[in-house]
């Protein structure tokens, strides 16, 4: 009893480490102001951006089903494009690296899937293990992965238990999820005061459908195929049901969609029985809306494991929609306003959003579906500029005068910034920052957060670094 009592001490005090470390770099990290140089506060308003729309913010840019056939096309857009000087700008580097993390440029249904290789997920995961070892990681407590650590969580993959045809089980997430590289939620860091965790790849959301591929060899995790990313779930944060099953409940016309940052959903209809959060771009089944609150069908996990639907409520005054949001300006900007001054979160770590996570969410309450990398949201309609990162700013400037505030998505590889128009000569931007500028004085600010700023300002939102411009329209 002693042993068992000092190992949960042990884990109590490595979990607060962790914990605290993490919030401490956060303030260390995010130290900027909010209305950073070249801003003001007057910009932190959705309305003002609004405002400042050329022509009605009101208007559908595309009705459901455009938006629908949009989805379907991108699936199969080319990867390589023309750039401004017709030379071929392709975006399989980053469609090849991205795999290493499990992340997919297109959008797929899971449940679609009968068979899988058993040979394509041992490359798969040979993959993951080689992205792991590329480089020097770090563990919690600044120290260097040993190889028997490294080894232990190789093999929890249990490769050699995977067959040559996979037929897989499918299931449901019973709530928002973080994707992993590797069945663990111990962090790997690239450097001894990195905080950018290299094992997480996404975060998927409550009621998202996933194909079960394989499993650890504790049982504990599950090797997924989502519809945006290949990897490590926890098991016990999956339904599984039958593919018919599974797809009635996803594809039912009425839906309840989260359109800010989280939405609590309870158990009972005085809202005291919490179950679990609904985050931006999540869709639930709708069962009636009352004055009393929205009724929805949540998904839930048996005792053995099986799937099942039980009735939850969400407060009347939630920021909810009964079915997408209609794509327009006012729309986009409002919503992605919402998550103004989230805190960063690499790759969705500790549940928050990265630059492309938030764009997702964003784009999600319309019902746009996109894969989960800056690229793959850039290049994911027909309406796209590409041009060298060198091209002169000029240039660059000149291209931006035909952008539309909302609908235009600017960035490049490494980052994705939602347009938001021209105040006196100078373009803003709205994104999530992880990024830093120097004062007049030499002083390193870090903004780690969402953030509203001009494109002259250092970082991944400035101009200068920019290789696309995309626009949301048919």
């Amino acid at each position: 009893m002693k042993k068992v009592l000092r190992a949960v001490v042990v884990i109590v005090l490595l979990s607060q480490f962790y914990v605290h470390r993490t919030i401490g770099q956060e303030a260390k990290w995010d130290n900027a102001p909010k209305v950073v140089p070249g801003s003001t506060e007057e910009m932190q308003n959705a309305e003002f951006w609004i405002d400042n729309i050329d022509g009605d913010p009101d208007e559908v840019i595309m009705s459901p089903e455009q938006i629908a056939q949009m989805n379907v096309r991108n699936r199969s857009l080319p990867k390589t494009i023309k750039d401004i000087n017709g030379d071929d700008y392709s975006i399989m580097n980053v469609v090849w690296s991205k795999e290493g993390i499990g992340l997919q440029a297109n959008v797929e249904d899971p449940l679609s899937i009968r068979t899988f290789s058993g040979d394509s997920l041992r490359v798969r995961l040979k993959r993951h293990r080689e992205y792991f070892t590329a480089r020097t990681r770090y563990d919690h407590r600044q120290m260097k992965y040993t190889e028997d650590a490294k080894n232990r969580l190789f093999e929890m993959t249990d490769t050699g238990s995977i067959p040559s045809v996979i037929i897989p089980k499918y299931g449901i997430l019973i709530k928002h999820t973080l994707n992993r590289v590797l069945p663990t939620n111990l962090p790997a860091y690239g450097s001894p005061k990195s905080w950018l965790d290299m094992l997480q790849s996404t975060s998927l959301d409550v009621a998202m459908p996933v194909a079960i591929l394989h499993r650890s060899k504790d049982n504990d995790w599950y090797y997924v195929r989502s519809e945006i990313a290949f990897g490590w779930i926890p098991a016990d944060h999956v339904a599984l049901g039958s593919a018919a099953e599974l797809q009635d409940y996803v594809n039912s016309e009425n839906i309840l969609v989260a359109v800010t940052y989280t939405v609590p959903v309870y158990g009972d209809r005085e809202f005291k029985a919490y179950i679990t959060d609904l985050y931006m771009g999540s869709k639930v089944r709708l069962v009636r809306k009352t004055s009393t609150g929205y009724n929805v069908l949540m998904p839930y996990r048996k005792a053995d494991g099986s799937f099942e639907t039980v009735s939850a409520w969400v407060k009347p005054d939630a920021v909810v929609r009964a079915g997408y949001q209609p794509f327009t300006q006012r729309n986009i900007i409002t919503t992605m306003f919402r998550l103004l001054y989230r805190p960063y979160g690499w790759a969705d770590s500790h549940h928050e959003f990265d630059c492309c996570g938030s764009i997702r969410g964003v784009l999600r309450t319309f019902g746009i579906a996109t894969g989960r990398w800056t690229s793959f949201e850039l290049h994911s309609t027909d309406n796209v500029i590409a041009f060298p990162r060198d091209t002169a700013k000029e240039k660059k400037y000149e291209l931006l005068k035909d952008c539309e505030s909302g609908i235009c998505l600017v960035g490049n590889a490494g980052h994705i910034n939602m347009y938001l128009g021209e105040v006196d000569g100078n373009h803003y931007v709205i994104h999530q920052g992880g990024y830093s500028y120097k004062t007049e004085d030499g002083t390193m600010m870090h903004f780690r957060r969402v953030n509203v700023n001009d494109v002259e300002l250092d970082g991944g939102s400035n101009i200068g670094g920019w290789t696309d411009i995309t626009t949301l329209r048919p």
